[in-house]
């Protein structure tokens, strides 16, 4: 067996293939002299399989663990010449083994508990809701970006999980997601999920809506309606750039059409524009780039406006709707009454 720290330092300088010729030459000459050192290599050499696990996120004490059990062997070993006739080799022995047995056991199950609460540690959750519209995007740690529309809101992991990238969102926002073909970012809003691997697109659901839609600029995302009791996929869609996904939030079910207008983006690039849009279309992308409720008694079929608003006022867009078509209105907190 081992008796001073000579040959402690040069197993652990063999067993991580750190030792010299010389040094190595010296440890087989001394594994040979004696079964017994050949045990008490094996036994230290199981200790060290335990000690050496690759977790690059975790910082583990092996000189730590590999002084505490040498201090519980020579304990035991102690207690053992007090308790155990020098004459009975064989029942010494044994004890010998078993109480190195069980300091290798006591190691190995503390290194366990200790990889295993560090894996099973949950990241630190962000919880965002932007009081304005974000013109500077929000910078996620694996470098996707996402520009909040006012009210948007965000639960996002500091660290992202080892396979998935998953937030909670709700409201209106523009994303740009980094590409990881290994990692799909999820954004999960109430029964609408939506996974991608590396896409740009507008995302919008906004509570007070019927419809949760998705405009895909570029890319590939997955739209899918979801049960939330149980995580099952009740219907999905592969979306391609210039379309736009569509959930109904009445009766769940998911569509997708195409999209050729960019009034999407206007809550974000401020412009508005019309090319021959019918009139009740133009007041419904007021109301949801402004967030504001046109109220109106009267129909305006047969109507229709070209024209192009940058970054104005909604009283100044009004304004302009009342000298080209004599639309009187009138404008209280975030509500438009037209007579």
């Amino acid at each position: 067996m081992i008796e001073d720290n000579k040959y402690n330092e040069l197993l652990r300088k063999y067993l991580s293939g750190n030792c010299s010729d010389d040094e190595m030459v010296s440890i087989e000459e001394w594994l040979k002299q004696s079964p017994d050192n050949q045990s008490v290599y094996d036994e230290y050499k199981q200790v060290w399989s335990y000690t050496a696990i690759d977790n690059s996120n975790s910082i583990i004490d092996v000189d730590k663990g590999w002084k505490e059990l040498n201090r519980r062997i020579k304990v035991t070993e102690s207690l053992s010449v007090d308790f155990i006739d020098n004459k009975q080799k064989t029942g010494k022995r044994f004890f010998y083994i078993l109480t190195r047995v069980a300091a290798v056991l006591l190691i190995a199950f503390g290194l366990f508990y200790i990889f295993n609460s560090i894996n099973n540690q949950k990241p630190e959750s962000v919880n965002y809701i932007a009081d304005e519209i974000h013109q500077q995007p929000l910078q996620l740690e694996d470098g996707s970006k996402i520009y909040l529309n006012k009210g948007a809101k965000i639960t996002y992991p500091e660290t992202f999980a080892s396979n998935n990238r998953k937030i909670i969102f709700e409201g209106e926002a523009l994303f740009e997601i980094a590409h990881n073909p290994d990692k799909p970012f999820i954004i999960s809003s109430g029964d609408l999920e939506v996974e991608v691997l590396g896409t740009s697109f507008n995302l919008c659901t906004c509570p007070d809506g019927d419809e949760m839609i998705l405009y895909l600029e570029s890319g590939k995302v997955r739209f899918s309606s979801v049960n939330v009791e149980n995580g099952t996929v009740n219907e999905q869609l592969i979306l391609k750039p210039g379309q736009k996904g569509i959930f109904n939030k009445t009766n769940g079910t998911v569509c997708r059409s195409e999209f050729e207008n960019q009034n999407y983006l206007a809550w974000k690039t401020g412009i508005l524009v019309f090319d021959k849009t019918p009139l009740n279309e133009v007041l419904s992308t007021i109301e949801q780039t402004y967030n504001i409720e046109i109220v109106s008694d009267k129909s305006y079929e047969g109507l229709s406006l070209t024209a192009r608003f940058d970054n104005e006022a909604p009283k100044s867009i009004f304004e302009s709707l009342h000298t080209i078509f004599g639309i009187d209105y009138s404008i209280s907190d975030q509500t438009v009454l037209l007579n």
